[in-house]
């Protein structure tokens, strides 16, 4: 049992890191393309205090709300 339940952390464990690698290449691409910093969706500013706890963040957070 307890090794079942390694094995899923283990799991859940890859899983997160597939994502936030996958979060931070999409803010590299944003970079590259001059559209970092600016939300996805509304296209305003992020505000910065919001980048500097996620620098991965996509949206604004009126729109991530």
């Amino acid at each position: 049992m307890d090794a079942m339940q390694q094995q899923e952390m283990a799991q859940a464990e890859a899983r997160r890191r597939t994502s936030d690698i996958a979060r931070i290449e999409m803010a590299l691409n944003r970079i590259t393309q001059g559209e970092y910093g600016w939300c996805a969706a509304c296209g305003e500013p992020i505000a910065y205090k919001r980048l500097e706890i996620d620098p991965a963040a996509a949206l604004c957070i009126g729109c991530a709300a």
